[in-house]
């Protein structure tokens, strides 16, 4: 019976030994580490050092400008790609607004159950807490992904951007977040429908169908149609990366 007690509490002995040894041995690199990245040995104040950092570090983005700008230019000569971005970056802030005013009709101007969807999911979340997207700064915007397939042309940035994100009346906290955001064209609008709606473009003048896109001038009135391609390029859905 003694010799039973005695192996048990060798045993134990043991483990606390172990863990003892593993948990200086953790501590110590963790110690190091935080001297290397931070300067300081105080693990306390290297994670608050790390959070600062996360704090005014910009995300990164994925841009396959460099290979897809010359396929878009072709499809899409008259189009300025730093127009269309601005419009992605208007309709994010759109979006802000209508979770930070929990109304969704700030975004059913876009006409897209994926972005209705989306904000919706995020107004529901807050359970009617008052939050607040202060100071929001872009960071950069960029060309994702490009496709022109069935008459539809689909292309999808990313966006980096920061802000102060205040819930209720407590304090904000500034916050680096990232964005997918996609934008359709209706190439062919007469046959194409988009979330089981159908798509048309109209003259701004007369009203009348406009059957393709690469016309200037209406064929009923004769009115320019001016700045066509930027106007039928519309926000379809949004992913926060």
């Amino acid at each position: 019976m003694l010799t039973s007690i005695i192996i048990i509490l060798v045993l134990l002995l043991g483990i606390i030994i172990t863990l003892l040894v593993i948990y200086n041995i953790v501590h110590t690199k963790l110690i190091n580490l935080s001297q290397q990245l931070f300067g300081t040995t105080d693990i306390k104040k290297a994670i608050e050092l790390s959070e600062i950092e996360a704090e005014n570090t910009p995300k990164s983005v994925s841009s396959m400008e460099p290979l897809l700008l010359d396929k878009i230019s072709k499809d899409f000569p008259d189009l300025n790609i730093n127009e269309l971005k601005s419009m992605v970056e208007n309709s994010l802030l759109d979006v802000f607004s209508a979770i930070e005013n929990q109304d969704i009709e700030k975004v059913k101007k876009y006409n897209s159950d994926k972005i209705n969807s989306w904000v919706n999911s995020k107004i529901d979340d807050l359970n009617t807490t008052d939050v607040h997207f202060d100071s929001i700064k872009f960071h950069r915007t960029v060309i994702n992904d490009y496709r022109n397939e069935s008459g539809i042309a689909t292309m999808k940035f990313q966006t980096s951007l920061e802000y102060f994100y205040k819930k209720d009346n407590g304090i904000g906290r500034k916050k680096q977040d990232r964005y997918e955001i996609e934008f359709i064209y209706i190439i062919d609008a007469l046959k194409n429908k988009v979330n089981g709606k159908a798509i048309g473009l109209n003259c701004p003048n007369c009203g009348a169908p406009v059957t393709s896109v690469g016309i200037k001038s209406c064929k009923y009135c004769g009115s320019e149609i001016y700045d066509l391609v930027k106007k039928t390029w519309m926000l379809n859905n949004i992913k926060q990366k």
